[in-house]
């Protein structure tokens, strides 16, 4: 049951497969036509809750762009247009090698869209699905990555909300991970929507305590939660907690016990399980206080060992970044 569970959590958030061959895409279609000036639709990438992903051709630059349309069932409602436009405006501010950089955002009669930098490569849902599981090197890689892109994010006053597999991709290219989707994040500087007080935004597996009630006053610690449950996925191959609904699921999140992460990783060294699990403690003042203590101790941890060498070389700007 577990594995059937994982399974499913890790594919459910996912951008759903592409259309298969020959069915009509008269989405893909409209795009097409809309922005035929601008830019060359190849191929879906994949679907998500707010719209689609193309890969596309910019016409003017002539360089490969991931292509953001909001979904067209949802391009009458105000709501909607709304969210996705501050998506826009808050990824437009972050500027930071870990992220996954807005290049333009645009609006016609028809189409509403964002242009993001291309990622050739994998998302981590991706990879664990093929693996099963990460190596405790390449765990400790992309938590280092990610806890500095988030530590500039939350700098920014921006909480990410939704670190789950999906929105972490990695480059085939230079083995870089990199944030991406920030469809449900906020400025902590902005009042909430009176439609957001006491809702739980993001994914149940990965909500931390505080998130999963609501709170809207949320920080940067809720995010190293979630990021403790990455790193316990890649190590453990499979999540912390399960469930068959999401007051299960987040119930399990506020009060039980985390599962010890070192009787299902035998093979991780023993900072990196402390890491994690520190990062998973239901207590605020507990967590890693900032993304920059984590990836500091992570990059301590890794040792002067051949491997502990190889790594760093691996790790590359990491520590900069």
């Amino acid at each position: 049951m577990e594995a059937l569970v994982l399974d499913s959590v890790v594919r459910g958030p996912r951008l759903t497969p592409t259309l298969e061959r020959g069915t009509p895409d008269i989405e893909r279609d409209l795009v097409a036509r809309e922005l035929t000036r601008q830019y060359q639709v190849v191929r879906p990438l994949g679907r998500g809750g707010m719209g689609a992903v193309y890969l596309a051709r910019d016409v003017a630059l002539h360089r490969h762009v991931a292509l953001k349309v909001l979904r067209n069932d949802l391009r009458t409602r105000e709501d909607a247009r709304e969210r996705f436009r501050a998506e826009a405006r808050l990824s437009a501010q972050l500027e930071h090698p870990g992220i996954v950089p807005l290049y333009a955002f645009g609006e016609t009669a028809r189409v509403m869209y964002m242009a993001m930098r291309y990622v050739p490569g994998d998302s981590l849902g991706d990879r664990i699905r093929a693996q099963g599981r990460l190596s405790p090197e390449e765990a400790r890689l992309v938590l280092i990555q990610i806890a500095r892109a988030l530590d500039y994010a939350h700098g920014q006053g921006v909480v990410h909300r939704d670190l789950k597999p999906e929105n972490v991709l990695v480059d085939r290219e230079t083995g870089r991970a990199l944030l991406a989707d920030f469809s449900v994040a906020r400025r902590r500087s902005w009042d909430p929507r009176p439609s957001e007080l006491r809702c739980a935004f993001g994914t149940p597996h990965f909500m931390s305590p505080e998130q999963a009630v609501g709170e809207a006053d949320l920080d940067g610690r809720s995010d190293l939660y979630g990021l403790g449950v990455l790193g316990y996925l890649m190590l453990a191959g499979r999540l912390p907690f399960t469930g068959e609904s999401f007051a299960e699921i987040t119930a399990k999140h506020m009060f039980s016990p985390v599962p010890p992460l070192a009787s299902l990783a035998p093979g991780a060294p023993r900072d990196l399980i402390a890491a994690v699990e520190r990062c998973l403690d239901k207590q605020l003042d507990k967590r890693w206080q900032y993304g920059r203590q984590l990836a500091e101790a992570l990059d301590r941890g890794a040792g002067s060992s051949r491997i502990g060498r190889a790594f760093r070389r691996l790790v590359g700007g990491a520590r900069t970044a």
